[in-house]
């Protein structure tokens, strides 16, 4: 998987799952993810060690990957967008998901 696409995933499993997360885990995730601020800047701006919040990045990670696994929701919504259905019909569907 390329950096791209692995970055999309992560962000789209997180606007899925991110209540799933410690209050920690969301903070360094958005630091990293979508603010663009260096694993150094976050360990200084958090005082922890940049190996904590690199750890902190590859639990958050796996833990995204596993509720996915589990939950399926991100597969299912991709699907939904597929379908060849009106549009508001689309947005009903998965106003319901959420």
């Amino acid at each position: 998987m390329s950096n791209i696409n692995e970055i999309t995933l992560l962000t789209s499993l997180y606007d899925i799952y991110s209540s799933l997360l410690t209050d920690k885990q969301r903070n360094i995730f958005e630091k990293y993810y979508f603010y663009n601020l260096s694993l150094k800047e976050i360990s200084e701006e958090l005082n922890i060690s940049r190996n904590g919040v690199l750890d902190s990045l590859e639990h958050t990670k796996t833990k995204l990957l596993s509720f996915e696994d589990n939950l399926s929701f991100y597969k299912k919504i991709k699907k939904i967008e597929e379908l060849d259905i009106p549009e508001d019909l689309k947005e009903k569907i998965l106003e319901v998901l959420k």
